[in-house]
C-alpha cells in the first residue's frame, strides 16, 4: 500500500487505501477488488450509463469507478483505478459502521 488512513471514531467510520502500482490493466485491478468488495457483502451500484457493458464508469480517459453499496446504502465503497505510464493505481474508500472496520 502507498498509502492508508482511517478513522473508527466517526460514524459511520471511514477508511481508504491507496494501493500499490502494478503493471495488471485498470480492469483488472477494478475486477479483484469488486471480488473482495462483493465478499464482504457489498454489491456493485449499476453504472449510470445504459450503454455501459459492466458495472463501472468512465470518470475521465485512463479512470475507472465502481461504486459499492450494504446495509440498505448506509455503508458505501468507492474504488478508483488510475491508469498512466502503462501503470494502475487503485484509491478505495469505504464509509461504514464502526463495527465493520478490521
Amino acid at each position: 500500500a502507498l498509502a492508508t488512513s482511517f478513522d473508527a471514531s466517526a460514524s459511520p467510520a471511514v477508511a481508504s487505501l491507496v494501493a500499490g502500482s502494478s503493471t495488471s490493466s485498470a480492469s483488472e485491478m477494478l475486477d479483484y477488488y469488486t471480488k473482495t468488495l462483493t465478499g464482504e457483502g457489498f454489491t456493485a451500484v449499476p453504472a449510470a450509463s445504459a450503454s455501459s457493458s459492466t458495472s463501472a464508469s468512465m470518470a475521465a480517459a485512463g479512470t475507472l469507478v465502481r461504486d459499492f453499496v450494504r446495509s440498505n446504502g448506509s455503508e458505501t465503497a468507492t474504488v478508483t483505478v488510475v491508469t498512466a505510464n502503462k501503470q494502475a493505481v487503485a484509491t478505495v474508500g469505504v464509509s461504514v459502521a464502526p463495527s465493520s472496520l478490521k
